[in-house]
């Protein structure tokens, strides 16, 4: 039986933990102006990259039947994937309990225009571990809806 299996762990945070992911927050406050979300042209892949973190960033758009899929998918996650799953809804490339949650988490995070920082245990392919993740609302460039960026950080379940 997988540790996973055995020693499940779901953790909603109050702020990020790991230095990257408060890097990246930090990124993300520093474009917001006053209560207004940043846009996704305000974020710059160049100064994403001086934070260390671009291989680990997503940036993900609701679909019309409701599900949602990544947008941008950083290298390091498409690692943990196994696979590039970049523009293929989360109903077709997540097991459907898995699916169904990251909507939800998604669609609360969407419609509050509040971050969600989580603590996960997971299990891809060979990699069995912990992620810190979380989603930051910010506003397509039609500057009308609301799509997510965020970052997942791995590290080694030892």
């Amino acid at each position: 039986m997988a540790k996973f299996e055995v020693d499940p762990l779901f953790q909603v945070l109050r702020e990020p933990e790991l230095p990257e992911a408060k890097a990246l927050h930090a990124y993300w406050q520093s474009l917001r102006t006053g209560d207004e979300l940043p846009t996704r042209s305000s974020i710059k892949l160049d100064e994403v990259a001086k934070l260390g973190c671009a291989d680990r960033i997503f940036i993900m758009d609701p679909l019309p039947n409701g599900d949602w899929q990544y947008r941008l998918l950083g290298s390091e996650i498409v690692r943990y994937f196994g696979r590039d799953v970049t523009g293929v809804p989360f109903r077709r490339h997540m097991r459907a309990d898995e699916a169904e949650e990251a909507i939800k988490i998604s669609n609360q995070v969407a419609e509050s225009r509040t971050p969600i920082f989580l603590k996960v245990r997971f299990a891809s392919g060979d990699h069995i571990g912990i992620v810190e993740t979380m989603s930051l609302p910010i506003l397509a460039r039609d500057q009308n809806r609301v799509w997510l960026f965020g970052g997942s950080f791995f590290t080694p379940d030892h």
